[in-house]
């Protein structure tokens, strides 16, 4: 019975259902880039850890030291996030818990 729960717990938990959140009509004609871990932010030439959403040029920092910047306002919070990231020319929209945020990358 305890592997049968560690099992559906790994399920639900898993990123195909964090991405079932994100309402994908949003996304219709661009490609999903890649999944990332938002770890932090940068914001007035200031780092801190953690994601409370976006802020005109806020900068998401990523498990992997990459990083997006913000082109909207939108509050959120969540613990080191999963984000998935679509693409289309330079149009970037990213999907964090379900909730969408529209982005640029950084020069």
């Amino acid at each position: 019975m305890g592997r049968l729960m560690i099992c559906v717990a790994c399920a639900l938990l898993s990123p195909t259902s964090v991405l079932a959140a994100c309402n994908l009509d949003r996304v219709i004609g661009y490609t999903l880039v890649a999944q990332k871990t938002v770890v932090a932010k940068i914001e007035n030439g200031k780092r801190e850890d953690g994601f409370s959403g976006c802020s005109w040029g806020r900068i998401l920092v990523f498990e992997d030291n990459t990083a997006v910047r913000c082109a909207e306002y939108s509050y959120s919070y969540a613990y080191r996030p999963d984000a998935f990231i679509f693409a289309r020319a330079s149009d970037i929209r990213i999907c964090i818990e379900g909730d969408w945020y529209e982005a640029q990358t950084i020069d």
